[in-house]
């Protein structure tokens, strides 16, 4: 009779708590889970402006993670609610904040912007970095447009690192996919 090799004991993936402002960022972090595969599991909920900490603990006890589990939680939200980003501060997890709004991030892979810009300007500024944002509808990415900000992400975060967090313009995106990156060591 043959022994059975004892099998070696698999950590659990970890997983990331993901609650976003709305479908803009829930598709980039959709966007970036595809491109790192790393063992982890990324649930996103998106909740708008009304996040609050009765929220965030009925969402982690629907996605079934204890005080135990291996997970993280990360709010990945635009800045220009100043009301809504101070709240965010306040609640356990990381938060994920690019100023004004996450288009910026996106304009950063392809352009080094340092001026302050409101949310309609940065969306303006995007549009003209690159010929893939021509025609770019919020919530959506085309496949140029996801590999565009793949290619480029260690650039984005090169330069969003010479800006002044939580400032406009600023981001600190690269805390989440450095979390990604992290995973691959563990």
């Amino acid at each position: 009779m043959r022994e059975r090799k004892s099998k070696q004991k698999r950590l659990p993936h970890k997983v990331y708590l993901v609650i976003c402002e709305g479908e803009t960022e829930k598709t980039y972090v959709e966007s970036l889970r595809r491109a790192y595969r790393r063992p982890v599991t990324i649930k996103t909920k998106v909740s708008g402006n009304s996040i609050n900490r009765r929220l965030v603990e009925q969402y982690v006890r629907e996605q079934g993670v204890d005080s135990d589990a291996d997970y993280e939680i990360f709010y990945i939200y635009d800045a220009d609610v100043e009301c809504v980003a101070n709240k965010l501060l306040t609640l356990p997890g990381n938060t994920i904040l690019t100023n004004p709004c996450l288009e910026l991030w996106y304009a950063l892979h392809v352009i080094d912007h340092n001026r302050s810009v409101s949310s309609e300007e940065a969306v303006k500024i995007l549009e003209k970095s690159h010929t893939v944002w021509n025609g770019y509808l919020k919530g959506r990415l085309t496949p140029e447009q996801n590999r565009l900000l793949m290619d480029n992400c260690s650039v984005a975060m090169k330069r969003a690192a010479r800006l002044h967090w939580p400032g406009n313009p600023s981001s600190n995106m690269e805390k989440f996919i450095n979390a990604l990156g992290n995973e691959e060591k563990r």
